[in-house]
C-alpha cells in the first residue's frame, strides 16, 4: 500500500521510527498517538462525532481497516467515556491491527518468538524506510512551509497535530512545537465536525503523553 494511502494511525506510527538509527522512538507512548491518530482518522471519515465531550458513532460503514472498524465497533457498544478516555485505555489491540496492517502492507516486519519458550515477544523492523522518510519530510514541510494552513489536506493537517501533541520528535521537536505554534493552531483550526473532534483530542493526547513520560 502506498504510503500517501495510510490512515492516520498507520502513518503516525510509521512516523515514529528514526530511520537513522533503525529504531522506533516513543516506544512507552506510542500507543496512544496511535489511538488518537485512529479517533481522528473515523471523524475524517464522517463516522465519529463529539457529543458533549463524548465521541459517538455514526454511520456504521465498513472502513475495511481492522484498526478503525474494530474502534468505532467497541465505542458503540460501550458505555459512554470522554475522549481522554478512548485515547488512553485498551490501546494495545489498535496498535497491533495497526502493526499488522503495515506489515501485509510491506512497510514493516513482524518475528515473533517465544522468551523463554512461553512468552510471545514480537520484533518489529521497518523494512521500506525510503516510505518512512519521504512521509516525514511531508509532514516537516507541512509544519514549516509557506503554503496556507488552509489550503493544505485535511488529513495533512491532522498528521502534523498530532505528531505534535503526541511528541513524536522525529517530526516536530519541542523547539518546533513553540516556534510554529501559530502554525499548528491554524492547522488546527479548520471547521467542520472532524475538526471539532480533532480539537477536543489534542489537548488530552498531549496531557496523556506528559503523564506518561513523567512516570
Amino acid at each position: 500500500m502506498p504510503q500517501h494511502q495510510l490512515s492516520l494511525p498507520a502513518r503516525l506510527y510509521l512516523l515514529a521510527w528514526n530511520t537513522d538509527k533503525q529504531k522506533l522512538t516513543s516506544t512507552d507512548t506510542i500507543g496512544y498517538v496511535v489511538r488518537a491518530g485512529a479517533l481522528a482518522e473515523l471523524a475524517l471519515r464522517g463516522l465519529l462525532a463529539d457529543a458533549g465531550g463524548r465521541p459517538a458513532v455514526g454511520e456504521r460503514a465498513s472502513t475495511g481497516e481492522p484498526a478503525l472498524d474494530e474502534l468505532a465497533e467497541l465505542i458503540a457498544r460501550s458505555r459512554p467515556l470522554a475522549w481522554k478516555g478512548w485515547i488512553n485505555q485498551g490501546v494495545k489491540p489498535t496498535l497491533t491491527a495497526v502493526r499488522e496492517q503495515l506489515a501485509e502492507a510491506g512497510h514493516l516486519s513482524l518475528d515473533t518468538h517465544r522468551l523463554g519458550g512461553v512468552v510471545p515477544v514480537t520484533t518489529v523492523n521497518l523494512r521500506l524506510t525510503e516510505a518512512g522518510d519521504t512521509l516525514r519530510h511531508q509532514a516537516v514541510r507541512t509544519l514549516r512551509g509557506e503554503e496556507p494552513a488552509d489550503a493544505l489536506p485535511d488529513r495533512d493537517a491532522a498528521l502534523v497535530t498530532l505528531a505534535a501533541a503526541g511528541g513524536l520528535r522525529t517530526v516536530v521537536s519541542e523547539a518546533d512545537s513553540w516556534a510554529y505554534r501559530q502554525r499548528l493552531a491554524a492547522l488546527a483550526g479548520r471547521g467542520g465536525p472532524a475538526f471539532e473532534v480533532l480539537r477536543r483530542i489534542l489537548p488530552e493526547l498531549r496531557e496523556t503523553v506528559e503523564v506518561a513520560r513523567a512516570g
